[in-house]
């Protein structure tokens, strides 16, 4: 019975620090204190190294030899990429949400950025940025796709794209997440599909002009 609990604490600890890396528990280049989440979960340190090493593995967490764990901090350039992915995962969502969204799921969709009527307000980025998150992350829900959820859930895409926040304004942002809703409510997925692209890719260039900017200075 030994082997088999050990096996149980080493996986529900993995999953809980991937869960806390990917909701920000810790900040851009923070060390992650192994004694600390050993107290916090109430056993050794153990099942925490391994399942720190298993992260490490999977490149979502740092090891900086004796320095220990690190939670990433992405230049520019890897924020770029992780867009580009998030550009092919949830245009096809965005399709496949606009072809299956139930009448309660498009009403859903549709309240999230009413509230901030035509314009953001001084203030209300933080908002903004929940409900930016919040969109997304139904999209990926209603489109109905297990596989779609899953490589969401195992990589943290789109949780790891907004390691710093916002990367461009709710002025440039607000109209496209409008666009993609209209297709969505109209069921016109094909023009989800590429409104959706459109949006992160247009955040992927915004990057990529700042990774070579910094570059040639």
């Amino acid at each position: 019975m030994t082997p088999i609990r050990k096996t149980v604490v080493s996986v529900e600890v993995y999953a809980a620090i991937k869960r806390s890396l990917f909701e920000g528990a810790w900040a851009p280049g923070e060390r992650i204190d192994r004694k600390t989440l050993a107290e916090r979960f109430g056993i050794s340190q153990t099942p925490v190294n391994d399942a720190l090493n298993r992260l490490t593995g999977e490149g979502l967490i740092d090891n900086r030899s004796r320095d220990g764990f690190f939670a990433p901090l992405y230049d520019d350039a890897e924020l770029a990429d992780l867009f580009a992915a998030r550009a092919g995962l949830e245009s096809i969502a965005a399709r496949l949400c606009a072809e299956g969204a139930t009448e309660v799921d498009k009403r859903v969709l549709a309240a999230i950025f009413l509230g901030f009527g035509d314009t953001i307000k001084p203030g209300s980025e933080a908002a903004y940025l929940e409900a930016d998150k919040r969109f997304h992350k139904l999209v990926l829900e209603i489109s109905g796709s297990f596989r779609l959820n899953e490589v969401e859930a195992t990589f943290g895409i789109a949780d790891r794209s907004y390691e710093h926040g916002l990367v461009r304004p709710p002025e440039e942002t607000l109209a496209e997440h409008r666009t993609i809703v209209d297709a969505i409510l109209a069921g016109d997925g094909r023009t989800a599909q590429l409104a959706m692209a459109e949006h992160l890719l247009a955040t992927r260039r915004n990057l990529l002009a700042s990774a070579r900017a910094k570059n040639s200075v």
